[in-house]
């Protein structure tokens, strides 16, 4: 649905929305213009940019170290079951895509390449420009130069601060847009630092979720590696070291109050699977760890693909791959019934499911949530003044009163995945819009 919610986005192009900085709705655009609109369509560029970052790992670990751990790098990434979500339409793919190329700028500028920093400054900014967390990278490069005594004395030449201007010149359009509304992305997005309550059970799950979504042996190759390197690392490593340290604290103090998502630290991934390859290039007994990971990680990977694409095994109602599919279908009905009954608009309950019956609907469908009228705004505002249909869940029946003179229940459909029926969605009439 996040995809859904996206691909709308990109039929307005524009310097920001509520959630998130709007480079994900910018490649949605092109890759739509080249590909079509459909599912395909929609992913297609980032299916081009995931398939680009091992190269940049590959080449990032040959300039960091040698081509030995740069082919381990490789075949640790390969070998983290997350990367398999990195052809879809997320902001997540070009995050780790720019902030992989910062650092390969920084580890020329580490190389003698001073004028690498216009590389760091343009991976910054259009990491920036994908996801505000591209704002623990800026801090870890500070840190980096700092803990790593060759590039100390960086902080009295121009470079660093030429690298700040251009990623601030690249993130200009976004502040900009920011300024002229209230700010609304980064009050959103700041609002996850508010600590509600002390609930560390989060940070159990954080470190169970990450070791499954980067490989167990690939987390114990990394550990291993800064176990024996912690006493006197390497500038490389503390390199590795400094530009993650800010991310992955933050994501340790936000899993003592609330939930880490799994795909939050996956622009540190890159860097990981280099210190990991560092470990198994160096440590005659973990030589065996890059081949086997990717081996293990490309079995997870392919029994998660097979079981998505047929359901064997059948897993029962708590299998996580119902929570997707039949959409299509869904909104064919759904909007079958308001063409025959003339309606103008449809309502659904939750920005979920307005995307999705959006994306599936006809291109000239007028679909609407019935709350968060801020998540919309990058659009013209929905006319419900007429008749129209309201595709909601049960829970939203009584809202609909409030909102309509005339109510009236028409039918219940079922979303179905795979023959399993699932949650049931009221269809109703709706007319004489409440001002």
């Amino acid at each position: 649905f996040d995809e859904a919610y996206y691909a709308l986005w990109a039929r307005y192009p524009q310097a920001g929305y509520l959630d998130h900085p709007p480079l994900v709705a910018w490649i949605i655009a092109a890759s739509t213009a080249l590909f079509g609109g459909g599912e395909f369509g929609v992913r297609a560029l980032f299916w081009l940019a995931g398939a680009s970052i091992p190269a940049l790992i590959a080449l990032l670990g040959w300039r960091l170290f040698d081509a030995r751990t740069a082919a381990a790098a490789v075949l640790f990434w390969v070998g983290a079951p997350l990367v398999a979500a990195s052809p879809l339409a997320t902001p997540d793919t070009p995050l780790v895509l720019f902030w992989t190329l910062a650092l390969l700028g920084l580890a020329e500028v580490w190389r003698g390449r001073t004028s690498a920093w216009v590389l760091v400054g343009l991976g910054v900014g259009a990491a920036g420009l994908a996801k505000l967390s591209a704002g623990f990278l800026a801090l870890g490069i500070v840190l980096a130069l700092a803990a790593t005594p060759s590039l100390r004395r960086q902080f009295a030449t121009p470079g660093p601060w030429l690298a700040a201007a251009l990623a601030l010149a690249t993130l200009s359009p976004f502040l900009l847009w920011n300024a002229a509304h209230g700010f609304a992305t980064l009050a959103k997005q700041g609002g996850r630092l508010a600590v509600a309550h002390f609930a560390p059970r989060y940070l159990g799950e954080f470190v169970g979720a990450q070791l499954a979504l980067f490989n167990p042996l690939t987390a114990f190759a990394g550990l291993y590696a800064a176990d024996r390197l912690r006493a006197s690392p390497s500038e490389p490593m503390r390199l590795l070291l400094a530009t993650s340290a800010p991310a992955l604290l933050y994501f340790a103090a936000h899993a003592l109050h609330d939930r880490v998502q799994g795909n939050w630290p996956a622009p540190l991934y890159p860097a990981f699977c280099l210190m990991a390859a560092r470990a198994a290039t160096l440590v005659p007994r973990l030589r065996w760890a890059p081949v086997a990971s990717a081996a293990l990680g490309g079995a997870a990977t392919a029994f998660a693909y097979l079981h998505l694409a047929t359901g064997w095994p059948t897993l029962g109602p708590a299998d996580p791959a119902l929570r997707v599919g039949g959409w299509r279908d869904l909104a064919q009905t759904a909007f079958a019934v308001a063409r025959a009954r003339d309606a103008h608009f449809v309502l659904a309950d939750g920005y979920a499911a307005t995307s999705l019956i959006s994306f599936y609907g006809p291109a000239d469908a007028e679909v609407g949530e019935l709350d968060e009228p801020e998540r919309w705004t990058f659009r013209p505002a929905l006319d419900i003044s007429g008749d129209g249909l309201a595709l909601i869940r049960p829970a939203f029946a009584d809202q609909l009163g409030a909102m309509f003179a005339h109510v009236e229940p028409l039918q219940t459909l079922h979303r179905r995945v795979g023959g399993v029926e699932r949650e049931p969605y009221l269809l109703y009439s709706v007319a004489g819009a409440r001002r």
